[in-house]
């Protein structure tokens, strides 16, 4: 857990000041006289990264402490957080683990499953899948419109191959989404003011959610085209609204209110399903006018 202490400004001569880092943070890091670190800076808030491995972290999990059966979901929610490696251990053949891992590289990008010993798997996970966050909100939105548009052709045909490939690449974006967020304050970056990342950590959540709840909705059964379809289209409104002007979006958010209230007494699941698009266009919506207000 994060330690909290005071230290005091010394001052050079001259006008450098001196900030003494914990000896015990620094040798932990593998650090020493004469090593570099990263410095984030923001007003009243300062990061210090070791510049090797800036936000790169490693865990260990005894799998006979936490339950086997936690084994996908834990890896999930620690790739979620940033971490870039899993030692997964326990007292039984490494097999059957390794082989519940490697199921999820449809979900996780860049899974790297092996063995290092008898009792031990490793998962690894590659590099950043993206530049930017604002890049990340694109691709993740325009994946769930070529979704939608292939439920909506799909409806009634039986053929579901395509629609489920479309859905395991918007959990990959989604997740990714969020892993981008969690590093982004140990990352050095000028995508976003430090003090905006609880809202970015919003709108990863919400991507999550949109995500789920169209999931649901389109492979429920039944004739769901008209519905999956609007949907599609303003997602792809949407789309094309992030990076533009705040108008846009304002437009997106408006076209969404009529629908919700057009919808709410028609079908239940359809209104969740444009209730979480349109919490999602709003926390976007609050994102980039703070991009905008507040570009670094």
């Amino acid at each position: 857990m994060p330690r909290v202490e005071e230290r005091r400004l010394q001052q050079l001569r001259g006008s450098s000041y001196v900030l003494t880092l914990p000896k015990d943070w620094v040798e932990g890091q593998g650090l020493g006289k004469g090593a570099s670190v990263l410095l984030l800076t923001d007003p009243g808030l300062l990061i210090v990264v070791p510049s090797e491995r800036a936000g790169g972290t490693a865990v260990d999990v005894e799998l006979d402490v936490v339950g086997e059966r936690r084994l996908e979901y834990l890896a999930k929610v620690l790739y979620k957080i940033g971490v870039n490696q899993i030692r997964f251990r326990t007292r039984e053949p490494i097999q059957q683990v390794m082989s519940r891992l490697r199921r999820l590289r449809r979900e996780i990008h860049g899974l790297i499953v092996t063995a290092p010993s008898e009792h031990e798997s490793l998962a690894s996970f590659s590099d950043e899948v993206f530049a930017s966050l604002e890049q990340g909100i694109r691709v993740f939105l325009m994946t769930l419109a070529s979704a939608a548009q292939s439920a909506a052709k799909q409806t009634g045909s039986g053929e579901t191959s395509t629609l489920q490939d479309e859905l395991a690449d918007c959990r990959l974006y989604a997740l990714a989404l969020f892993r981008h967020v969690s590093g982004m304050i140990a990352r050095p970056s000028r995508d976003l003011v430090i003090q905006a990342l609880p809202l970015a950590g919003v709108v990863s959540a919400r991507m999550l959610d949109l995500c789920d709840a169209f999931e649901e909705f389109a492979t429920r059964g039944g004739d769901v085209s008209s519905v999956v379809g609007t949907f599609a289209e303003l997602v792809s409104e949407l789309t094309d609204a992030v990076g533009g002007d705040h108008e846009s979006l304002e437009r997106v958010e408006d076209k969404l209110r009529g629908v919700v209230a057009g919808r709410i007494l028609e079908d239940c699941r359809a209104y969740e399903l444009f209730t979480t698009l349109s919490k999602a266009t709003e926390s976007i919506k609050e994102l980039m006018l703070i991009k905008m207000t507040l570009s670094v």
